[in-house]
């Protein structure tokens, strides 16, 4: 148990936000999905935004 503290505490000093990792693990696979699909799309969203500002 002490290895694994050590463990998140090395990945926190390197900048790893653990806590978005443990909430991401609360949610079931398809709640995942669905999160990576909205990101996705919004995304999408905004590169043709950005194609469209350049023309």
């Amino acid at each position: 148990m002490e290895k694994d503290v050590a463990i998140h505490e090395e990945a926190e000093a390197y900048g790893i936000d653990i806590s978005l990792i443990r909430s991401n693990l609360r949610l079931t696979p398809a709640e995942r999905l669905r999160r990576h699909d909205k990101a996705l799309n919004t995304m999408n969203k905004l590169r043709a935004a950005m194609e469209k500002k350049r023309g």
